[in-house]
C-alpha cells in the first residue's frame, strides 16, 4: 500500500511539474501570421536564451526617424544549436535584418524565421517546413 501512495505521489508531482511547460507551447500559426512575412532591420537590444523559446529583442528606425522596440520569438535552444546557432551567435549590438512573421495580437512582436548579421551570415530559426515556404 505505501508502494502504490508513493508511486501516486510522484506521478502527482511529474503532472506538477511538467503541466506549466505543456500547457505554455503553442503553434507558430496559433499565435502568428503564417501569410505576412516581416523584415525588420535593427540593432539587438537584448538575447534570452531559455527553454521553450528564444527571445530577441531589437530596436529599429523607423524611416521619419523616429524608433519602435521589436521582440522576436525563436526556436528552442535545443534546435538552435543543430542549426549552428550558438549562445554567442548575436551580441547585444549587432546590426541583424530578420524575417520573420507578424504577431496577430502584437505589431511589435514576431517570430524570427531567419537572421541575417551585418557581415551576411544567414541564422535560421524556424522549422525546415516553415523555411521551405
Amino acid at each position: 500500500m505505501k508502494f502504490l501512495r508513493f508511486q501516486a505521489a510522484l506521478a502527482g508531482a511529474f503532472l506538477l511539474t511538467t503541466a506549466p511547460a505543456l500547457l505554455a507551447h503553442h503553434s507558430v500559426g496559433a499565435e502568428f501570421d503564417v501569410n505576412t512575412t516581416l523584415n525588420l532591420e535593427g540593432t539587438v537590444t537584448k538575447v534570452e536564451w531559455f527553454n521553450p523559446h528564444i527571445w530577441l529583442y531589437l530596436t529599429v528606425e523607423n524611416p521619419d526617424g523616429s524608433s519602435a522596440d521589436y521582440q522576436c520569438e525563436g526556436s528552442s535552444p535545443n534546435s538552435l544549436r543543430r542549426r549552428g546557432w550558438t549562445r554567442d551567435s548575436l551580441r547585444v549590438g549587432d546590426r541583424v535584418l530578420i524575417t520573420g512573421l507578424r504577431a496577430r495580437l502584437d505589431p511589435y512582436t514576431c517570430y524570427a524565421r531567419a537572421v541575417r548579421l551585418a557581415d551576411g551570415t544567414q541564422l535560421f530559426s524556424g522549422s525546415a517546413s516553415e523555411l521551405e515556404r
